[in-house]
């Protein structure tokens, strides 16, 4: 009878989920003013009790373009409205339009391997569940191997539930300064639940893979990635220091990811152009007696992909030498 029940209740779960309802938010609240760190994710947990009720929470704010950006101060309805729409009859009318007319659309930066890029959090990015072990047990796992997780029926999951696989790495220390900035997220594939086993249990099939992935990775509900955005100047001057690379690598170049030490706190938003110019030196002046400031060479440009409160991720576009940890940025206005 109790194996019935929870069969009974992990059926009606799925269900609901399937569907796209959405249970009544909790305290009866309809709306929710963003604070920072806030994503779907959380506001979802936080209110419905399951985070995975975050698309339903995107559909009934259709003026949300990308749900992984959402800013302080964004309103979001936690219960769908259907309010009365008059029909209005419009008679067609016919309209010259010339070349003139026709503004052109904005420049686009596209980037293939949209959702791999990574990121730096100021704590360790929030987990729902861990790989196991894999069928057969290996040291490395890549795309096509099969795994077991500790994700059941008590986190909400179901057949077909797609997550993404991550590591959360040592502290970031500032190249500049030595202070720690937060940890860097390294995301390193994909899987997808092939059967729940039970309340902590599932066996799940990794669909992509990145990096080299080991038991013990983290895994969390797949968000939507952005593969393109629109190249726009800033509204005001930003200043910082390239903080960490992708690639573990002291050196990088034009095509590489690295993350810089200004976001979502400076107003950054992603398709925000900064120039990299190495930092000013002190040289020695025999005439006047006296060391003088060396401006910073323009050495590359980065495009901004993702930005979180204090930090953002970029690929270096353009450069006309190796890039440096604590090469010094600056906005493009």
């Amino acid at each position: 009878m109790y194996l019935r029940t929870l069969l009974a209740i992990f059926l009606l779960t799925g269900i609901a989920l399937a569907q796209g309802s959405l249970p009544p938010p909790k305290d009866g609240t309809t709306i929710y003013v963003v604070e920072p760190g806030d994503s779907l994710w959380k506001i979802s947990g936080r209110f419905f009790g399951n985070p995975l009720f975050w698309p339903r929470l995107w559909e009934i704010n259709p003026y949300i373009d990308n749900p992984n950006r959402i800013y302080p101060g964004d309103v979001i309805a936690l219960k769908p409205e259907q309010p009365d729409i008059p029909v209005v009859k419009v008679e067609p009318k016919s309209h010259k339009v010339s070349f003139e007319d026709i503004e052109p659309p904005p420049p686009v930066y596209y980037y293939s391997r949209g959702g791999t890029e990574g990121f730096i959090t100021p704590g360790e990015w929030e987990h729902m569940g861990t790989i196991l072990t894999s069928e057969p047990t290996k040291i490395l796992l890549g795309t096509g191997d099969i795994v077991f997780t500790n994700v059941g029926s008590k986190n909400g999951a179901g057949t077909g539930d797609k997550f993404t696989i991550f590591r959360t790495s040592k502290p970031v220390l500032h190249p500049v300064t030595g202070q720690r900035i937060g940890y860097k997220v390294q995301i390193e594939g994909e899987l997808e639940i092939l059967e729940i086993l039970g309340k902590r249990k599932s066996t799940a099939v990794i669909t992509s893979s990145y990096l080299e992935i080991t038991r013990g990775a983290k895994i969390r509900p797949q968000e939507p990635f952005v593969k393109e955005v629109i190249l726009r100047k800033g509204t005001q001057r930003v200043d910082g220091f390239i903080v960490e690379a992708k690639n573990n690598t002291e050196l990088s170049g034009k095509g590489d990811i690295v993350y810089i030490d200004a976001g979502e706190a400076s107003n950054v938003v992603p398709g925000n152009v900064f120039s990299i110019y190495t930092q000013p030196r002190k040289a020695h002046d025999p005439d006047a007696h006296k060391d003088v400031i060396i401006p910073g060479t323009l050495i590359g440009k980065i495009v901004v992909l993702e930005v979180k409160e204090k930090s953002a991720t970029g690929i270096i576009t353009e450069s006309s030498r190796q890039i440096e940890l604590g090469d010094y940025v600056s906005l493009d206005i």
